[in-house]
């Protein structure tokens, strides 16, 4: 007897709704990207309960006739492809014809739409099981409401992460489809308020400052290059707009957003030297290539798309990304803490007064204090700076040479590093709100976790600008600051402070320590030495580099063929 049994098409169908759909943000992108298919030039999300209670995709497209309404519902039925060979040619979004199938499946689905001149028509299903038909009143176009999703398939509950990751799933898919069809007027109704609208007008900068905020493409960088049967396009924000992910960088093929790391590594590469490593752009690269030339059929959610010859196109991206970059003048930062202090104003590696004695006599540098931890670094007599960036010392042992920027950033990493072990709750108060330069949907994570920021002694008013921050962080790291706890929050919905405590120290230590080619006076050189002296690690910065190389008087009497 045959153990080997045709599947049903119900079993079917929720089988491949474990890969098309694994959230409600799945939902959404599949739902949108039939509208898109459909010529819809406007194009509404409605989302209730971050999608698990209903989502409703209205749009104005071609619609559907009554046999097209139902046969939408089959698996594997779709108007866009006919042939083997349209699968080598494919122009649109979607194509497997699984989509609203899969849906179907783990929710209960109705289906209004009206083509042009013709009676409009609603469909029901639930669970993938056909309900009942009618007739509808409706403009020309197409309403898909969901409801109940995964209300059948009760363990897929399981992986459902929390509302605020649910929603920002939500929020990230939209941003993309909305990026991707400048042409396309898109709305976003979350919990019947509306959160993000585009215009539709297929202007970028506008698009840009309504997706991640206003005043975003100041200093925005675009370029359009041709080569072989490719046509690249970017949209590079300001390098000075950085962030701690990667998820701000976008690819689009053919309007159609995809994931593919050697890309996105080629446009992280060609802003190469623009930013402090660790941190990532953002940016938008639109392609726009010959369909032959691509294969969007490798994965059900089509995220992925395989290229010929990726390698080169990545290699056209960085290169074009860093010329781009290399021919803009970009705005220089003007605050008032870049301006220089008076000569009469000691520097130390903090801007904070260690209290401690000036030295005015090269020689006393070797007579430091015998209270400090010496065993780590030897006592070392100043000799001088080479190339304005290295301090030079001598022993008996040999020569020194000191980078004052590493040294620096070591020396305020750790003190920030201690601060955050047991941060001070004491709060100062602005006299004038801090602005900060964040994107609307940061400030929307700020929004939704005023409590845990609260806690740490940051407050905002209700334009989401900063009026107290804690007693222990300088006003020229708050943006940092904001920035790293934004990043946490997001993704792990909470502000661990262990992690908190090493990025920020890095970030604010690098930002604020002494750069090369800074001229230091020999009592600020003191200071240096002294502090790192305290440093549990005097002997390399926060990201591995040497504060200090030595030259052994054998290695120097070596090169002057002195000793054999």
């Amino acid at each position: 007897m045959s153990i080997i049994q045709q599947m049903n098409s119900k079993l079917a169908n929720m089988i491949a709704a474990g890969e098309v759909v694994d959230r409600p943000a799945s939902v959404v992108k599949e739902l949108v990207e039939n509208s898109i298919d459909a010529k819809a030039s406007i194009i509404t999300v409605e989302v209730v309960d971050m999608g698990m209670k209903s989502i409703i995709i209205t749009d104005n497209g071609v619609g559907m006739d009554f046999l097209d309404a139902h046969l939408a519902f089959d698996r594997h039925a779709t108007s866009k492809i006919m042939n083997e060979s349209d699968l080598g040619h494919i122009m649109t979004l979607g194509f497997r014809g699984e989509a609203l199938a899969a849906i179907a499946s783990v929710s209960k689905v109705i289906l209004k739409t009206r083509q042009k001149d013709q009676e409009g028509i609603e469909v029901t299903y639930h669970g993938g099981v056909f309900v009942k038909d009618g007739t509808s009143t409706l403009n020309q176009g197409t309403i898909v409401e969901v409801y109940d999703l995964f209300y059948n398939t009760p363990a897929r509950f399981k992986y459902i992460k929390s509302d605020l990751a649910e929603r920002q799933a939500i929020i990230d898919i939209f941003d993309r489809l909305a990026l991707a069809h400048p042409d396309i007027r898109f709305n976003l109704i979350i919990d019947n308020k509306t959160i993000k609208s585009t215009y539709g007008t297929n202007d970028f900068f506008s698009l840009i400052d309504q997706i991640y905020g206003s005043k975003m493409t100041h200093g925005m960088t675009v370029f359009e290059e041709t080569v072989q049967k490719v046509r690249i396009t970017g949209y590079l924000l300001n390098p000075q707009i950085s962030r701690s992910r990667k998820k701000d960088i976008s690819i689009f093929v053919n309007g159609r957003y995809i994931r593919n790391y050697k890309l996105i590594q080629a446009v992280i590469d060609g802003y190469h030297s623009f930013m402090m490593v660790g941190k990532y752009p953002i940016a938008l690269i639109h392609l726009e290539i010959d369909p032959s030339l691509l294969d969007v059929n490798v994965h059900p959610q089509k995220y992925e798309v395989k290229f010929v010859n990726e390698s080169i196109l990545a290699y056209y991206i960085e290169t074009y990304v860093k010329q781009a970059l290399l021919k803009k003048t970009h705005p220089i930062p003007e605050t008032l803490n870049t301006i220089r202090k008076e000569e009469k104003d000691i520097y130390t590696p903090l801007n904070i007064n260690f209290g401690e004695k000036i030295i005015n006599e090269p020689e006393s540098l070797n007579h430091l204090e015998n209270n400090l931890k010496a065993e780590k670094l030897p006592d070392l007599e100043y000799v001088g700076i080479f190339s304005g960036t290295y301090i030079l010392f001598q022993n008996q042992d040999g020569l020194y040479l000191m980078d004052q920027h590493a040294a620096a950033e070591r020396i305020r990493y750790e003190h920030y590093f201690k601060s955050l072990a047991n941060p001070n709750k004491a709060v100062k108060h602005l006299l004038f709100a801090h602005h900060l330069e964040l994107t609307s949907d940061d400030l929307l994570v700020i929004q939704n976790h005023l409590e845990k920021l609260n806690h740490l002694g940051f407050y905002f008013n209700e334009q989401n600008e900063l009026v107290g921050l804690p007693v222990w962080l300088n006003d020229s790291e708050i943006e940092l600051a904001i920035e790293a706890m934004v990043s946490m929050l997001v993704e792990k919905e909470a502000i661990d402070l262990s992690i908190l405590r090493d990025k920020l120290a890095k970030d604010i230590s690098c930002k604020g320590a002494i750069k090369a080619n800074k001229s230091l006076s020999l009592s600020e050189i003191n200071a240096i030495v002294k502090n790192l002296r305290t440093c549990e690690n005097p002997y390399t910065c926060p990201h591995g580099r040497p504060t200090f190389i030595k030259l052994s008087h054998y290695e120097i009497e070596r090169m002057f063929k002195r000793v054999v």
